[in-house]
C-alpha cells in the first residue's frame, strides 16, 4: 500500500494581478511548522517522496522540509490549481472561484474536466514504477480546488466544495492495486466565510 498526502499550500499574497503569487510572511511560518509536524511522523523523510505543483506557494510550501530532508521536489503541472475558463482576465478569477464552490463539477468545460482526468490519472501512478519501489508515502503540495476535486471523486460527490481545508493540512489517501481510498480529511479552517481560496 502507497499513501498520498495531499498537502495545501501556505498562506499565498492577496493578488488579483499576479498570476502566480508567492507565500506571505505567514504563509512561510506556516511551512516552517510542517517540519517537525512531518519529521516526527517521517523521521528524516525516509521512504518519503516530495512532490509540487509549480505554482510559488506550492512550492515554497515544499522548499523547508525538503531542505530538511535533503530531498528533491519533484514539480509536475499533474497537480496545479483548476485552470481558469479559456479568455478569463486573472482579476476575474477570484469571484468565478468562489461562484464555482456553489456549483457542482459537472458543470465544467471540458478543458476543466481534462484537469480533474489529469490529476485522478496521476494519483494512480504513484505506486508505479522504479522510484516507487524505494518509496511508501508521497506528500503532494497543492491546492483547495485539487484537493476538493481528489474528495468529490472518491466519494462519487458532484457538490465542489467537500470541505475547506486549512493551509498547510495534510488529507490521507492510500493507494492500493490502483484503487484510491480516502483515509482522512485534512484539518477544516475555521470561519469558512473569510478563506481565501488560490
Amino acid at each position: 500500500m502507497h499513501q498520498i498526502i495531499l498537502v495545501r499550500h501556505g498562506e499565498a499574497a492577496k493578488s488579483g494581478a499576479d498570476a502566480d503569487p508567492g507565500l506571505t510572511e505567514q504563509g512561510q511560518q506556516e511551512a516552517e511548522a510542517l517540519i517537525p509536524e512531518l519529521d516526527k511522523r517521517f523521521p528524516g523523510g525516509t521512504g518519503v517522496r516530495l512532490v509540487s505543483s509549480p505554482k510559488s506557494r506550492a512550492m515554497q510550501t515544499a522548499i523547508p522540509i525538503a531542505t530538511h530532508w535533503g530531498k528533491e521536489i519533484h514539480e509536475t503541472a499533474d497537480v496545479i490549481e483548476i485552470p481558469s475558463p479559456q479568455g478569463m482576465p486573472l482579476e476575474e478569477r477570484g469571484a468565478w472561484i468562489r461562484q464555482l464552490l456553489h456549483n457542482s463539477w459537472d458543470s465544467l468545460s471540458p478543458a476543466q474536466d481534462q484537469w480533474r482526468d489529469r490529476l485522478m490519472r496521476y494519483l494512480l501512478t504513484l505506486d508505479s514504477g522504479a522510484a516507487a519501489a524505494s518509496t511508501h508515502t508521497t506528500l503532494i503540495f497543492c491546492h483547495f480546488m485539487v484537493i476538493n476535486s481528489v474528495v468529490a471523486t472518491l466519494r462519487n460527490d458532484a457538490k465542489v466544495a467537500q470541505f475547506f481545508p486549512d493551509y498547510t493540512s495534510l488529507t490521507h489517501l492510500n493507494l492500493h492495486a490502483k484503487t484510491l481510498t480516502l483515509v482522512e480529511l485534512g484539518r477544516e479552517r475555521n470561519g469558512k466565510g473569510e478563506h481565501r481560496i488560490q
